[in-house]
């Protein structure tokens, strides 16, 4: 039997839609509520390839509005997109599902080929870097947040239409207010990311037919659904520019993952993966590896170090006691080196 029959019975979609669906690639930035609930039902769909990117762990909070997680993967801590990786083959064994946990960065997009990316991201600074990196690649992708019981969704295409400076000309404001932890109403999450996939779908099928002027906005509460034309501007600072943006952090500064006591940094040096195996293996710390990334615990506390010179450490309380981690985390390293 054919698994997509329900979806090619419709009328807008048909066998030629499902074909272009089935052989799609997408990336998702951000496998948290949004990201979570857009994957599954992408997968379920029967997307070709899904690139989850995310960080962070698994904690008993997500619980409430992120899809796919279980209390066996907050109690294990599990990566997020280890986590949701394994749920979804389940779901789809034939759709090829590439975890990488690690923060949204230029090499990563340059790593990976998609037709679209789907921003779920929960911070406007991670958002920012992916307009300007869909600026920078021309790439298309689709805004989607949810904030109390208010939701936004908006398909961008930067180059031609309104890029996320258009639609927020206060985004440095925006950023500064990254780290205010703001409470989400439980069943807006599959609302916000159904109205996300239903655009990713339509883009999929016939990207001509995608308005990518026109914001929708959602109060789950109030019931009120909402259109606002969106117009280019033409002084936006961001697209208006000539697209060459810097995209290199600053060695060995610390930044910290808002609301997942969680911090990242940068070495520029590419890292040996094979020296620093073996010193995990002896000390008996490597949790996995890859070639991508290496994921073990040092002092109790998770951390990730990735090939292109991030290491994003976990469980971490405050920024005192991140500069103790990186510090000793420095010192491992430099013992492989002898």
């Amino acid at each position: 039997m054919n698994r997509y029959d329900r979806q090619e019975r419709v009328r807008q979609i048909g066998h030629a839609g499902q074909q272009k669906i089935s052989q799609s690639a997408i990336m998702i930035v951000g496998v948290g509520a949004l990201g979570s609930y857009a994957a599954e039902q992408l997968v379920r769909a029967g997307i070709k390839k899904i690139i989850l990117v995310d960080p962070d762990t698994v904690d008993i909070t997500n619980l409430q509005r992120q899809s796919l997680f279980t209390e066996a993967d907050a109690q294990q801590k599990r990566l997020k997109v280890e986590a949701v990786k394994e749920h979804l083959s389940k779901i789809n064994s034939k759709c090829q599902i590439i975890a990488s946990p690690a923060p949204l960065s230029a090499d990563l997009i340059e790593e990976h080929q998609f037709n679209l990316c789907l921003d779920c991201l929960d911070n406007y600074q991670a958002r920012d870097l992916l307009n300007k990196l869909a600026i920078s690649g021309r790439f298309d992708y689709l805004f989607a947040s949810c904030a109390g019981t208010y939701g936004n969704v908006m398909a961008i295409s930067p180059i031609n239409h309104p890029c996320l400076n258009c639609l927020f000309p206060n985004l440095e404001e925006l950023k500064q207010n990254d780290c205010d932890l703001i409470g989400v109403n439980t069943a807006l999450i599959p609302v916000v990311a159904g109205l996300q996939v239903s655009l990713a779908l339509h883009y999929l099928v016939d990207k001509t037919q995608v308005n990518f002027n026109e914001l929708i906005t959602i109060d789950n509460w109030s019931m009120q659904f909402t259109k606002f034309k969106i117009s280019k501007n033409h002084q936006c600072p961001t697209c208006t520019s000539p697209y060459h943006f810097e995209f290199n952090e600053p060695e060995q500064e610390l930044h910290m993952l808002c609301g997942e006591d969680a911090f990242y940094t940068v070495k520029k040096e590419t890292v040996d993966f094979k020296a620093i195996q073996k010193i995990l293996a002896r000390k008996k710390l490597l949790v996995s590896a890859n070639q991508m990334f290496l994921h073990f615990k040092w002092y109790d506390r998770p951390v990730s170090i990735f090939k292109n010179g991030k290491i994003v450490m976990y469980n971490l309380p405050n920024l005192t006691i991140a500069r103790q981690q990186l510090q000793s985390l420095n010192v491992l390293m430099k013992e492989d080196a002898k």
